[in-house]
């Protein structure tokens, strides 16, 4: 399915391979050098060198609305319990492929579902958003005929195959696409076959704006959630400015995997702008990654973003050291996903009206004797809650480093307190000096000073 929208290298950078780029820190700048290298060229030749430079960070980093605003990603069963609200779900994701939104980017048919759902949950102080994108399109959609009737315009073109129906009705020139089968008695329909969009900025694209214009006024949708998209930052900057006309604060989540691109912080930073929070971590592999690779690729921090984990249940000690969770209760590789335990530490600390201090700055004032061991700190009342994370393979043991001078009135004098969590880690202390033994590929969240 992704091989359909990754594009080709460009010619002009990329040279049959030859392209590439350094970067060189030094002590008052950094020099990056992109090259194409070398090559012939004929005197009327000429070559296009296509560029873009984002400023990072892109907007503020909204640290409170990470651990106030809670995710339920649900699937299949979009309705939270009382349970997962006194948890601390705030926004709730309506994914496609349930009874609420049965067929893909195409909300329009069961409206008389959606806006009670909806209501209901505003009522409870939730958020409800929506799967609504354009990679694809359902095949139940009642434009169907029209739209073919444009060519390729809107449906990309292909060999056909794929659900019956498709195949009796609309015989060739279109490509299939997710395909998605229901047992369920309550359904509406038994399947929902999607068919492959073009990437190009057709008439639906139009469509797709008034769409969700429409459904934030009439729905009172409170935002969308984007999976991969094949449109640009025109698009998203239109789309923003729809939904916020009619209600401001609006908000897009985009989730993306490691098909596209070997990175898709790369490849969407762009839309970094417009959205508000990311979900970057299918076929993440997080017990791999350096602290680079998560700061950069998975978290969103340095363009003023958070995100949260996926794959696998992410790494939920090494998450940590970015604020960040899975969704409750995606199910992802045989894993359904539990961040409660720790949204319970995140209440007892009052983590929203902390100071987050990353390991990645300078002023950090706690570190580990170890640099494969990394500390971000979280600060409030005379008070941390330290992330202690360990990237590597080996079992280390380090003893912490407190700058006492930045952490003037945190009474140092204490025992260091490990809180017992559930599926995370055994209650445990340690007197100020003691050396912390960390497991490979995992960490400890301490309380230092009174809790």
């Amino acid at each position: 399915m992704l091989n359909a929208y990754r594009p080709a290298y460009p010619k002009s950078w990329d040279n049959e391979g030859k392209g590439g780029f350094r970067i060189q820190q030094e002590k008052e700048q950094t020099l990056v050098t992109v090259y194409s290298g070398a090559r012939h060229l004929l005197a009327s030749d000429t070559i296009r060198f296509d560029f873009a430079l984002t400023v990072t960070p892109v907007k503020p980093l909204n640290h409170k609305s990470q651990f106030e605003d809670r995710y339920y990603h649900n699937g299949a069963a979009p309705r939270p319990t009382d349970e997962d609200v006194q948890a601390g779900v705030k926004i709730i994701n309506i994914h496609h492929a349930n009874k609420y939104n049965p067929y893909i980017n195409y909300p329009f048919l069961v409206t008389d579902t959606l806006k009670p759902f909806i209501r209901e949950w505003h009522q409870k102080g939730c958020k409800v958003k929506l799967y609504y994108t354009l990679r694809e399109l359902t095949s139940a959609f009642p434009e169907l005929w029209a739209i073919r009737s444009l060519g390729t315009e809107i449906l990309r073109g292909g060999d056909g195959g794929g659900f019956p129906w498709c195949r009796e009705h609309l015989v060739s020139g279109y490509t299939p696409q997710w395909y998605q089968h229901f047992d369920e008695n309550d359904m509406p329909i038994t399947a929902d076959a999607a068919l492959l969009t073009t990437e190009d900025n057709s008439r639906w694209y139009n469509y797709y704006i008034e769409g969700l214009r429409w459904m934030v006024k009439n729905l009172d949708i409170d935002g969308i959630y984007l999976d991969d998209v094949s449109f640009g930052r025109d698009i998203l900057q239109r789309m923003r400015r729809a939904m916020d006309e009619v209600k401001p604060g609006c908000i897009i989540d985009l989730h993306s995997n490691t098909g596209f691109s070997k990175g898709p912080a790369n490849q969407y930073m762009e839309f970094f702008p417009y959205v508000d929070k990311i979900w970057f971590g299918e076929s993440f592999i997080y017990d791999k990654m350096t602290p680079a690779n998560w700061l950069v690729e998975s978290s969103g921090i340095p363009y003023g973003l958070m995100g949260d984990m996926l794959h696998r249940g992410g790494n939920k000690w090494l998450g940590m050291q970015y604020g960040m969770t899975v969704r409750h209760p995606w199910f992802t590789e045989g894993v359904i996903c539990d961040p409660r335990p720790i949204w319970k530490i995140w209440d007892e600390f009052g983590i929203a009206d902390s100071r987050m201090i990353g390991y990645w700055e300078k002023d950090v004032p706690v570190k580990a004797t170890d640099d494969a061991v990394k500390v971000t700190v979280y600060e409030k009342d005379n008070r941390l809650l330290l992330s202690i994370g360990n990237y590597t393979d080996e079992v280390k043991r380090v003893r912490l480093v407190f700058d006492k001078k930045k952490l003037k009135g945190v009474n140092l004098s204490e025992p260091l307190v490990a809180p017992e969590i559930s599926t995370f880690q055994e209650h445990k202390t340690w007197t100020m000096g003691d050396e912390i033994e960390v497991a490979p590929r995992k960490g400890w969240l301490i309380y230092v000073g009174r809790r």
